[in-house]
């Protein structure tokens, strides 16, 4: 075989190193397309209702054609999914076709060969693809829906009518493999996880698009369908109810004293709750006629187990018009209950009334660590503390928390560790609950060591 004249080698490295450029040109042109049409789906399902009525009644075409695009979301976002996927291989391709060899020859002058160049490759393809074609673009589209849903919108009508036999065709094959399990392709479920929609509800907090107290209620409302009646109730152990045969006196009495808008009554013992009533019933029937007898406004009370969703609750008191719902334990005994406020503030926070006094369920002492009450739950004592204390059913409340740590009711000096190594020191305890513990906080060393582990005499 002939050898190439030496004189040609520059002329065929030039000439390389020009393709190599084509290359990168082709794969920053390609992953820009991915970008805009990844910031065109987030703009898109993110532009505000009322905006886009406005244009609609305009007969604004760039707005029929984001309402068509929402009125079909399937093939909307299947053909975004099928697009990104070509510009995604379509860069690897043309990474690897044209740039990988000629980085490799280059690389072989100072030891390196292929695995270094493709290493090189890859990595600044998935730099590139994750700024330009994820990050930057999701955040304009979010931060700017409404201009970027109004340029892009056309356009990806017309990409979605250009790729609508490639979904039906990847659609009927992928059935063909899904009738085993008993589903079907869908493009509509999530597309983003719980904890990216946070995370995006955070940063339009920080940006200003979103103003603070309504992004901790979007935040807070995202963890809701989570949260169990057993996590939000008024535990057994605080709640103040009336026995049905209670003269009128102590009635009256309880019902200005203790200041609640309802009351439990129960008949017998507390575990029997026969209903509520409504303390402006009861002033009108002693203003009326002197005498109380709950029987006649007592309203009957709606029992849930533990287990229920506060979400469910909320809603079938909405539909019950009921105000005050029971909860039982396994054994049909009172756990606790809940109220519809408690709920509502699990999602607007507290709400207090003009006789309200805020009671304090902790008290910062010096040194780090924090004095609470037993009876405060979990979750609060984590938001408002920014802890990370584990929830669970037998751990609602900070005294439950103790309990199911130690396996029993823990004495008074006895130190109990969380799986995060949060440590709980039981303050103040009788032979049936906890009441307050000194929580020791994880230390976090700004260096990224781990905090150095306490004697173990004495912590379980």
């Amino acid at each position: 075989m002939a050898a190439y004249p030496v004189c040609c080698a520059p002329a065929r490295h030039g000439e390389a190193l020009d393709l190599v450029g084509t290359a990168i040109l082709i794969v920053i042109a390609v992953l820009t397309l991915h970008g805009v049409f990844a910031g065109a789906e987030i703009a898109i399902l993110s532009v505000r209702k009322t905006r886009l009525r406005e244009f609609i009644r305009r007969r604004d075409k760039r707005a029929l054609a984001i309402k068509k695009l929402r009125d079909q979301p399937e093939e909307f976002l299947a053909s975004i999914s099928i697009f990104i996927a070509i510009s995604g291989t379509v860069a690897s391709v043309v990474g690897g076709a044209q740039i990988e060899p000629v980085l490799a020859e280059e690389l072989e002058g100072v030891g390196l060969g292929h695995a270094a160049s493709f290493t090189i490759v890859v990595s600044g393809i998935v730099f590139v693809e994750l700024v330009i074609g994820e990050l930057v673009p999701k955040s304009l589209g979010l931060r700017y829906s409404d201009r970027y849903s109004f340029m892009t919108a056309r356009m990806m009508v017309v990409l979605s009518f250009c790729l609508r036999p490639v979904i039906w065709l990847l659609t009927a094959t992928s059935n063909v493999f899904l009738r085993f399990f008993g589903d079907r392709t869908t493009f509509t479920e999530a597309r983003l996880s719980r904890d990216e929609l946070q995370q995006l509800v955070e940063e339009a907090a920080k940006t200003g698009s979103v103003d603070p107290r309504a992004s901790e209620i979007a935040s807070r409302a995202l963890g809701f369908g989570e949260v169990t009646v057993a996590e939000v109730m008024v535990p057994r152990t605080r709640v103040v109810a009336m026995r049905i045969n209670a003269p009128p006196e102590e009635v009256q009495r309880m019902i200005l004293e203790e200041g609640h808008s309802r009351m439990p009554v129960y008949d017998g013992t507390i575990d029997n709750i026969v209903g509520y009533v409504v303390a402006r019933d009861v002033l009108a029937l002693s203003w009326e006629k002197g005498l109380v007898v709950l029987q006649d406004i007592l309203r009957p009370p709606h029992k849930v187990p533990e287990s229920t969703q506060a979400l469910d609750l909320l809603r079938e008191m909405q539909r019950r018009r009921t105000q005050m719902a029971v909860v039982t334990d396994e054994h049909g005994g009172l756990s606790g209950l809940v109220t519809t406020e408690d709920l509502i503030e699990e999602l607007v926070g507290d709400i207090m009334s003009e006789d309200d006094v805020p009671e304090q369920f902790f008290t910062r002492e010096p040194g780090g660590t924090i004095l609470v009450q037993g009876w405060a739950a979990v979750r609060k004592v984590n938001r408002d503390l920014q802890l990370d204390l584990p929830v669970g059913k037998d751990r609602t409340t900070i005294a439950g928390l103790c309990m199911s740590l130690a396996q029993a009711i823990p004495q008074a000096g006895e130190k109990l560790t969380t799986e995060n190594g949060t440590i709980l020191e039981v303050v103040e305890a009788s032979s049936r609950r906890v009441r307050r513990v000194r929580i020791h906080p994880v230390a976090h060393d700004p260096d990224g060591e781990e905090p150095e582990e306490e004697s173990a005499e004495g912590v379980r």
